[in-house]
């Protein structure tokens, strides 16, 4: 639900016994009330997640038909490479996505101040939906070149999709892409 940070610790029993003195010696328990907010979201991250995969597809899928995108990066569609291999291994595609916009930046800003629904926050996001250019934001310490030899254009859109309705997300980055283009 975006409001507690957790993880868990998976691997061999040398790298648990490992992580476990230094959290005795270090602490790293949750306090009480952290336990509540996990316990109540693990309770709905099947449902959250399944939403998240659903949206994600159809929206990838309505991008790639628009005339202002250039590329959608989304294990999802049949064109990306990695497709049968995702389709193999897993139930879901997943929440995140990306995509490339004809026109550059200026038609990125555009886009981005024209989108209502989702946050602009450089984010992996949860139960609301997050938009965001990685040149400005995860990537902007790298120089131009660098982030173009990583395939990160400054033009692209990373998108983690929330638990919004698919066809209000979808209206939304089409009225976005409308107005930016």
């Amino acid at each position: 639900h975006s409001d507690v940070a957790a993880g868990a610790l998976i691997g061999s029993a040398e790298l648990v016994r490992g992580a476990k003195r230094m959290l005795d010696h270090l602490g790293g328990s949750l306090d009480p009330h952290a336990c509540f907010l996990l316990e109540r979201g693990m309770k709905t991250l099947a449902l959250r997640v399944r939403r998240q995969n659903e949206s994600a597809q159809k929206l990838a899928e309505t991008l790639a038909a628009h005339r202002a995108v250039a590329r959608v990066h989304y294990p999802g569609l049949r064109e990306h490479p990695g497709h049968e291999r995702a389709a193999r291994l897993f139930d879901g595609m997943g929440g995140m996505l990306s995509f490339e916009l004809r026109g550059g930046v200026p038609v990125a800003e555009r886009f981005s101040a024209a989108l209502s629904i989702p946050a602009l926050a450089p984010s992996l996001g949860g139960v609301e939906t997050l938009v965001t250019r990685p040149a400005l934001t995860s990537h902007s310490a790298l120089a131009p070149e660098e982030r173009g030899a990583l395939g990160i254009a400054d033009s692209l859109i990373r998108v983690s999709v929330g638990i919004e309705a698919a066809e209000d997300l979808i209206a939304d980055f089409a009225q976005a892409l409308d107005r930016a283009a």
